[in-house]
């Protein structure tokens, strides 16, 4: 059966944007190019930096999104 697959945040830097988007893309990708390419983009388009504390307000948390699934198991 096909399984959507979710975005979340990871603990690991600042937010956890980068790191989740990474996640999202390869389990393996380092999240350090997403976010040089991150920074990258918002010295083109300043909103990418609304953009990132945007994500950061809408996204669970990888914890979250564990506990979730134990309660419904």
């Amino acid at each position: 059966m096909y399984r959507l697959r979710r975005v979340g945040r990871s603990e690991r830097r600042f937010l956890g944007v980068c790191g989740g988007i990474s996640k999202y893309i390869d389990r393996e990708m380092d999240p350090a190019i997403i976010r040089i390419l991150w920074v990258v983009l918002s010295f083109f388009a300043p909103l990418m930096i609304l953009f990132y504390f945007i994500l950061a307000l809408t996204l669970r948390s990888e914890d979250e999104e564990f506990e979730e699934k134990d309660k419904n198991e």
